[in-house]
Parts: structure tokens; sequence; C-alpha cells
């Protein structure tokens, strides 16, 4: 009996270890970006902040948190309890900044529109 339950704990150990998702790859359709990959912060007005991530790409995180609070000069990062950080609810991301640091939670991540170059004539 002892070794039918060791054999049946290990398969079921397999088993969810196969069933993890690929932390390496974003979910699949989905337009998302890792904390680490972000290069730039810019409050925008109240509750939302744009980030900059790599150099042709900007998301707007909207917090219900006044950002005018975050100490913009200290150091500023964002957090997920995820790999990815995607467009959508912002459920587990948080920026947090500010001297003591302070948790700014994060309700919605949009994709910014790309800023196009002014065409010369």
């Amino acid at each position: 009996m002892r070794h039918e339950l060791a054999a049946l704990a290990a398969a079921l150990a397999l088993a969810a270890c196969a069933t993890e998702p690929d932390v390496g790859a974003p979910p699949a359709g989905r337009d998302c970006f890792h904390a680490d990959s972000v290069n730039g912060y810019q409050y925008i007005d109240e509750h939302n902040v744009a980030v900059r991530v790599g150099a042709n790409r900007r998301y707007i995180l909207s917090t219900e948190w006044n950002a005018r609070d975050l100490n913009w000069e200290h150091v500023i990062a964002i957090r997920s309890t995820t790999s990815w950080i995607c467009t959508g609810n912002g459920l587990g991301v948080e920026i947090i900044g500010g001297e003591p640091h302070r948790h700014y939670p994060i309700s919605a991540i949009t994709r910014a529109p790309d800023e196009t170059p002014p065409q010369g004539s």
C-alpha cells in the first residue's frame, strides 16, 4: 500500500510539471513584456503612468491611487506576480517607489499608440 501511494504521488508530481506553462514565451495572442525590460517611466496624470519597454513600445499603467504622490527622485520599480506583464487587467502588478516605499496597485494596462515621427515635405 505504501509503495502504491508513493507511486501515485510521484505520478501526480510529474503530471503537474508537464502541465506547467512555458514561462519563456508570452501567453499566446497577448501583448506582454517583462518587468526587467522597462527602461523608463513617465508621469501622465494622477492615475496613469507610462512605461517604456525597449526602443519603440510604451504602455500605460493605470492605478486608483494618486500617481502624483510617487517620489520620482527615488528608484521606481514595477513588480508582477507572474513572469509576464500583459495588457488588460493589472491584477498582480504594482509600481513601487518613493521613500519610504509605497506600493501602487495597477488596475489596467494598455498599449500606448506608437509615436510616429513628423513627416517632412
